[in-house]
């Protein structure tokens, strides 16, 4: 599937859609706030200093993605 048919669907009007949206984040960045352990951890690595593994990057994404 792929992820645009996951957010949209036939019935929703664009404004109904961004109204959707943004609840759903305030609704997540508030349980993170709330529950800090909830929230997912971004690895970084400073700008010119180095660069990820392939392997964490298809390991991050995929768990964000797919969970």
């Amino acid at each position: 599937m792929e992820w645009a048919q996951l957010i949209t669907r036939r019935d929703e009007s664009f404004e109904q859609l961004r109204a959707r949206i943004l609840a759903e984040t305030s609704a997540y960045l508030t349980e993170c706030l709330r529950h800090p352990e909830l929230a997912v951890r971004i690895p970084i690595v400073p700008a010119g200093t180095g660069r990820f593994p392939a392997s964490l990057i298809h390991s991050f994404w995929d768990a964000i993605l797919f969970e």
